[in-house]
């Protein structure tokens, strides 16, 4: 459902600027958000993309005032769906629902925003992109919705979470010995909002200098522009559920998701997919190191899959100042192609 319908000029980049018609929806049901932006007619629609972010995020990780992935694929002629999963961005406007378990996001969230973005689309099919955590949800979601997918982007998302990052897996061994005591088991909200708007903005200088430890870098030093850099620090932090963290971490061997009633592999039914896939990895992103994230393109079953490796962290894959002129061109034409 379509709650408001504007025109606007946003920023792609730097001096380039768009025209778009800018839809604010919000999905029958179980209420979510989604930020809908595409060229206005009469200019025809290449096809739809769902573009899906990570781990207490929001759709902010595509768009910025400075900077937007999300307006450069519109402009690029895409009707360009930002989804904000349960709990996060306008879906917590619209709905008190929080999520309890990442597997509400693969079994629940993805296929009702998918559908709705296709039915006001006018489209069958179309394509999921997700960074970090929303690639993970991608290739858990994409089996069962394989007739209503052109192909999958993944942007910084780890297959086989902590490889490649000595502390991020002894971190997921502390947190399963944390998860088993069950003094979680309410499930508490995370503030990570805090740690973006206060704590990482206020320490962003030193964040920023080359000798801070890498194990905890969330962007390459000197990658992006300070006032990009605050503005994501500012916009893009959500809280979320403690639950999320821990399935997140309790998937380390594989995309592996916990359930109340066990443990669901997507690994298996990811492998066995013969759809269109690009993966994308950053040589300098130790949240999910190239080794973690190429696992996806190498246990693909797909006929189809490319990998690439950019200089890169893992919030600067998207919104760094070179990301305009490395990896958007290459989803770009990745995307033309299929």
């Amino acid at each position: 459902m379509i709650l408001r319908t504007d025109t606007v000029e946003q920023t792609v980049d730097r001096d380039r600027r768009v025209v778009l018609v800018k839809d604010v929806i919000m999905t029958p049901g179980q209420p979510l958000g989604m930020v809908r932006k595409r060229l206005p007619p009469p200019h025809e629609s290449k096809g739809t993309l769902l573009l899906v972010h990570g781990f207490a995020q929001n759709r902010y990780t595509w768009h910025l005032e400075r900077r937007s992935f999300s307006a450069y694929l519109a402009a690029e002629g895409w009707d360009v769906f930002q989804v904000d999963l349960r709990g996060h961005g306008r879906s917590r406007w619209f709905s008190e629902s929080r999520p309890r378990t990442v597997d509400e996001y693969v079994q629940e969230d993805i296929p009702l925003v998918l559908r709705e973005a296709l039915r006001l689309s006018g489209q069958e099919r179309g394509f999921l992109i997700g960074h970090s955590m929303g690639g993970m949800i991608a290739y858990a979601a994409a089996a069962p919705l394989r007739e209503k997918l052109r192909g999958l982007v993944s942007i910084g998302s780890p297959f086989n979470f902590g490889l490649g990052n000595t502390f991020l897996r002894n971190l997921a061994r502390v947190l399963a010995t944390v998860r088993f005591t069950g003094v979680f088991d309410r499930n508490p909200l995370l503030p990570t909002h805090l740690v973006g708007r206060h704590l990482l903005d206020r320490l962003r200088p030193a964040l920023d200098l080359p000798f801070w430890p890498g194990a905890v870098q969330g962007w390459r030093p000197g990658s992006m522009e300070p006032e990009v850099l605050h503005e994501f620090l500012g916009k893009s932090f959500e809280a979320t559920s403690v639950q999320i963290l821990f399935d997140i971490f309790s998937g380390a061997d594989r995309v592996s998701l916990a359930r109340s009633a066990g443990r669901v592999d997507y690994g298996v039914a990811f492998e066995a997919l013969d759809l269109p896939l690009l993966v994308i990895a950053g040589t300098a992103d130790s949240l999910a190191p190239p080794d973690s994230v190429k696992e996806a393109y190498l246990k693909s079953g797909s006929t189809d899959k490319t990998y690439r490796e950019f200089p890169a962290g893992h919030i600067d894959l998207v919104l760094g100042r070179e990301a305009p002129t490395t990896v958007w061109p290459l989803v770009r034409d990745w995307l033309a192609r299929h």
